[in-house]
């Protein structure tokens, strides 16, 4: 069921986050390995990066290892590797100083992925910050000249959040392409394997009439933001199918260019930066190799590619302890690598992709099962991301 809003609007605050948090025993093990916490701190950048780029290792230059308490690498890497925000001019009258405050900086973020992603979203200030403040903002008349619906739906309502056509017949996964869904999706067409990946944002489409509170003050802050969750389990996937494509992948990006990338949302919001991941799902698929994933994910990544502004790579999770699950430390850090390595090798998608490896730090942290790990770490990451919005 969407949930309607129609307005407009000047500013969204820009939530800038403490990630620092009184240290459990799970950082006391960190900081003996990698020592104290670290702050955010651009300014301590010496020289342009430009200089930087000419003496950093390829790999240095596009991904970084992130620790909930020592980030500043990753900090650094993507304050000079996003793309900034659209700046549109302020309307408010007086001296220049009051003008430079009233300019507005516009972004989108997407997120896509499984449950781990959708635990980030959820259950830290992500959803607040890209769902629900903007939605306030919009009843408030403080987010531009936008018409905007809120996209809610569970596993078997798909097509339908998006107002998507079924295809005529559904095609059942391939297993030679090694493509999901694998359980409960495969038995029941336009469904999703996952129960925790529900889609869940934001969709703001381009009213010229919406003029109200550009020229106001009475709009708090200088930075406006919105977007959402989109599941994606798979790095290839037949969950969504239309008449058009086959895919998810493939229906996801043709979506996002045909509603959040028209010319107008363009010119005054840029297109949306995405986050990406994906491996808990593929890895049970039936005799799928390291190859075979990393050449879905060469897929997913070359789809989405002309929808999104950056793409992030969000590398997995991983638990240290043995099991008979098949997300093993060993198994997970290879496909990390695999994954690092194919980027690396294709240009056009190193040029807009970061990676964010995880995995490290996730095995000194706590889980709340043997692939998610526990609440506050998904909250901790959230706010990192937040921070750069």
């Amino acid at each position: 069921m969407s949930v309607r809003y129609i307005c407009t609007g000047l500013v969204i605050g820009c939530a800038i986050h403490n990630l620092l948090t009184p240290p459990d025993a799970a950082e006391e093990i960190h900081e003996a390995v990698h020592g104290q916490p670290q702050s955010i701190q651009f300014s301590a950048i010496d020289g342009t990066y430009d200089e930087i780029k000419q003496t950093t290792p390829l790999n240095d230059r596009w991904s970084c290892t992130w620790f909930p308490n020592d980030h500043v690498k990753c900090d650094e890497l993507l304050y000079n590797r996003l793309p900034p925000a659209i700046r549109l001019p302020g309307n408010a009258g007086g001296d220049t100083n009051t003008q430079q405050r009233m300019q507005i900086d516009n972004q989108r973020w997407l997120f896509y992925g499984d449950s781990t992603m959708k635990r980030m979203f959820d259950r830290s200030a992500l959803v607040t910050h890209l769902i629900q403040e903007p939605a306030n903002l919009l009843l408030e008349k403080c987010l531009g000249q936008v018409t905007c619906e809120a996209h809610a739906a569970d596993r078997c309502q798909l097509n339908d959040n998006f107002g998507l056509p079924y295809a005529e017949t559904w095609v059942p996964p391939d297993p030679l392409k090694f493509e999901g869904p694998k359980k409960y999706g495969a038995e029941n067409p336009g469904c999703s394997d996952c129960a925790g990946c529900a889609t869940n944002f934001l969709e703001c489409s381009y009213d010229p009439l919406n003029r109200n509170g550009d020229e106001g003050s009475y709009c708090k802050n200088n930075k406006r933001v919105y977007g959402g969750f989109m599941t994606m389990e798979f790095a290839r996937d037949l969950e969504i199918q239309t008449p058009q494509f086959q895919t998810t992948q493939e229906n996801l990006a043709a979506y996002v260019s045909h509603k959040w990338n028209t010319p107008e949302l363009l010119e005054l919001w840029g297109k949306p930066i995405c986050v990406l991941g994906a491996g808990n799902h593929d890895i049970l698929l039936d005799n799928i190799t390291t190859e075979d994933f990393v050449r879905n994910v060469r897929f997913m990544l070359t789809t989405m590619q002309p929808a999104c502004g950056h793409l992030v790579w969000l590398g997995n999770t991983t638990n240290g302890r043995e099991s008979e699950y098949p997300q093993t430390m060993r198994q997970m850090k290879s496909w990390d690598a695999a994954v690092k390595e194919m980027i690396e090798s294709e240009p056009l998608l190193l040029g807009m992709s970061s990676f964010i490896d995880v995995i490290d730090a996730s095995l000194t942290f706590p889980h709340a099962d043997f692939i998610h790990m526990d609440d506050r770490w998904y909250s901790e990451l959230g706010k990192w991301f937040i921070d750069f919005m």
